[in-house]
């Protein structure tokens, strides 16, 4: 195969990849149940990333790779593991990020996760609640013995982060502090909270969102801000991705500053189906998106190659920038 040159229309350094589609939850603001008529179950499976990302562009371009979904969750994919020690073998410094609710999965599962991550790498569980009950009223159908499992195998066979990422709502937000102390019981190396602004929309009762936090813990409008606690006192971060970040020149688009071009958001997504997006933002199946989800389909990995997509002149029409929605929330300067 001959060297691959940076001829990519954006950085390629960062990727967010829903490997799976399925989930064994019920969250309500989630678009697998906001949105269920076009609610799909589907995964990645190895071969693809076989395909799409091969040895020498992962060695010498890719950085950081996310697995999380936008409708399901990456520990419910049956080649997680398989595609992450992929990945490692070509590029151990590689940093790999997954993001769960952390339920349902048994001890072996976990300490074959563990051996194919290591200090480079972060779990995120995605933990509501300070008990079962509590993490039920919004991760419905979550169990909390198989998080504690998570958690606990991690941390005793894993040098990797994991860190219990928290979004204040009404039952919950003056509980943050027992939530952290949890954390910190079960060695956890960080805990986070997420601000949502997701509020007063179809589940207000009598006028009143039920789910609503005090205003101090949501965020702004389009925005999702957070705030980290690193408990472990030895913070670690990727320095190539910070210095990649940094060094790269800053493109601006009237007043949108897009991360997708500028290398400092997520990662480019890629969701279960093989479409590409530039991020997860515009992938979520909401009216609002129809625009971009033309788009994904057009740019189907499994029908043309991924090195296709990322060179495409479309990727130099600003409009598509300008005009979206949610672009403007999440990238306006």
């Amino acid at each position: 195969m001959p060297m691959i040159e940076n001829v990519f229309k954006f950085p390629v350094w960062a990727w967010h990849i829903e490997i799976s589609s399925k989930c064994m939850l019920k969250c309500p603001r989630c678009p697998r149940t906001e949105n269920p008529s076009s609610s799909i179950n589907k995964e990645l499976e190895l071969e693809f990333f076989l395909k799409n990302f091969p040895s020498i562009f992962v060695h010498k371009f890719v950085e950081k790779i996310m697995f999380c979904g936008n409708d399901g969750d990456p520990i419910y994919s049956k080649d997680l593991i398989k595609v992450i020690e992929y990945f490692k073998k070509i590029k151990p410094s590689i940093e790999i990020t997954i993001i769960t609710n952390g339920s349902y999965r048994k001890n072996n599962w976990w300490i074959d996760l563990s051996n194919v991550l290591d200090y480079n790498d972060t779990v995120i569980f995605s933990i509501d609640g300070y008990d079962d009950e509590s993490n039920n009223l919004y991760r419905v159908n979550s169990n909390w013995d198989s998080i504690e499992l998570g958690i606990t195998t991690l941390v005793s066979h894993s040098k990797c982060k994991t860190v219990w990422a928290v979004i204040p709502f009404s039952f919950n937000q003056d509980k943050l502090d027992l939530m952290q102390s949890k954390a910190e019981s079960l060695g956890m190396t960080g805990f986070q909270i997420t601000y949502s602004n997701k509020f007063d929309g179809q589940y207000m009762i009598d006028n009143k969102d039920h789910l609503k936090p005090n205003d101090q813990f949501i965020s702004a409008p389009g925005q999702y801000s957070r705030q980290y606690t690193d408990l472990s006192k030895n913070s670690r971060s990727n320095t190539q991705v910070n210095r990649l970040i940094l060094n790269h020149k800053k493109i601006m688009i009237n007043k949108i500053k897009p991360k997708c071009i500028n290398g400092d958001g997520y990662g480019l997504f890629i969701n279960s189906l093989g479409e590409f997006y530039p991020c997860c933002w515009i992938a979520s199946r909401y009216n609002s998106n129809s625009n971009w989800s033309t788009l994904g389909k057009k740019f189907n990995i499994r029908q043309q190659s991924l090195m296709s997509v990322l060179i495409d002149d479309l990727w130099d029409n600003t409009a598509l920038f300008t005009e979206s929605a949610e672009c403007q929330s999440k990238c306006a300067t």
